[in-house]
């Protein structure tokens, strides 16, 4: 099975080899920084505090650890100028080094969903067997969109395959009535309503705020701040 979009003309800026579960160390680097941003934010200024060689105003970089940690864990994972390889491969470059997505073997597709005053950042999260983890919006030199790419994908996908798709990249694709069918193709993901897409940024604030005073907080009482 091929589903490379027709048409699409050749990336002479892309390097000569794409292949399957490229760019899998880059994904696990990348979720590693995103893991360890806020410990180490903690630890050392903490550290250098203690051994006076900065001043404890350094600990407010704790308040915005937690946002610096989700920022990395989006941010590394987003793909520009998206191409079509064939073998069922899709390949974009990353602040993390090119990926490639094996688009017969998906395991997870999910949506993001960034609210903005002038129009929302929506986006597909694309993840495969191999542990590749690509987000895209749209192909690069392709008539084809990205969904139709990855919908026609869906579908070739043989029963019992059980492709988890959140419910708003399911509305997006198209495939609601799939993820629905008992075949087992795909399989229902999570659920966020619609009417709370907008309230996403708030929302954020509730669930980082606590922790990130709670980093503060302890970044003063390690640091022996009088």
């Amino acid at each position: 099975m091929t589903i490379n979009a027709p048409g699409t003309p050749p990336d002479s800026a892309a390097p000569a080899e794409i292949f399957r579960g490229q760019g899998r160390t880059g994904r696990r680097v990348a979720d590693l920084v995103a893991l360890l941003t806020p410990p180490v934010l903690l630890v050392v200024p903490v550290l250098l505090i203690r051994a006076r060689l900065i001043g404890d105003g350094f600990l407010l970089v704790n308040l915005v650890s937690c946002a610096v940690s989700g920022l990395v864990a989006a941010y590394a994972h987003m793909g520009w100028r998206a191409r079509p390889h064939d073998g069922d491969l899709l390949s974009a470059r990353t602040l993390a080094g090119r990926r490639t997505v094996d688009l017969a073997r998906l395991t997870k597709v999910g949506r993001l969903e960034v609210p903005g005053q002038v129009r929302t950042d929506d986006r597909l999260i694309l993840t495969d067997a191999h542990g590749v983890r690509l987000i895209l919006n749209k192909l690069a030199g392709s008539d084809e969109t990205i969904d139709a790419l990855v919908r026609r994908a869906l579908r070739h996908r043989e029963p019992g395959a059980g492709v988890i798709v959140s419910d708003r990249a399911a509305e997006r694709l198209g495939v609601r009535t799939e993820v629905n069918r008992p075949q087992g193709r795909l399989k229902a993901g999570r659920t966020i309503r619609e009417g709370l897409i907008g309230w996403i940024p708030l929302l954020s604030v509730f669930v980082f705020a606590p922790v990130s005073f709670g980093l503060l907080i302890a970044g003063f009482l390690l640091s022996g701040v009088d």
